[in-house]
């Protein structure tokens, strides 16, 4: 349903965080917010809990040859996959890292390309971010 009474979109303001707790610490981690926002009809609505899951920055790279005018992936094990039902566990993927040192996001990639797929990066080109 479309809102036609001009009021400014919900901010920052508009959401308040009672709690904040970290329920696991590992190599990623798991907080849990307790938190309440504001209703478009007006008001707040009840306290409720979401569970966030939280990761440092990473990067993606589609390897591209344009000698061949050809994409590659890398396939790896993922254990997710590997736990629902008839599902394949090794994925087709991009070559991927965690931003987890000091090194630029063209670093990691570059890093990442050589050591996932064994492909040395000639050029960049930033799609998003």
């Amino acid at each position: 349903m479309h809102n036609d009474s001009h009021q400014p979109a919900p901010g920052r303001d508009d959401v308040e965080i009672v709690k904040d707790e970290t329920v696991y610490q590992g190599f990623f981690k798991l907080s849990r917010f307790t938190l309440r926002h504001r209703l478009f009809r007006g008001g707040w609505s009840p306290i409720f809990t979401r569970e966030l899951f939280r990761r440092r920055d990473a990067v993606g790279v589609l390897l591209y040859d344009p000698k061949l005018d050809c994409v590659a992936l890398i396939e790896q094990f993922r254990i997710g996959a590997y736990l629902r039902p008839g599902t394949q566990p090794w994925l087709l993927e991009v070559v991927a890292g965690v931003i987890d040192t000091d090194e630029s996001p063209g670093e990691v990639a570059t890093r990442e390309a050589l050591e996932e797929a064994n492909c040395t990066i000639t050029a960049l080109e930033p799609i998003a971010e």
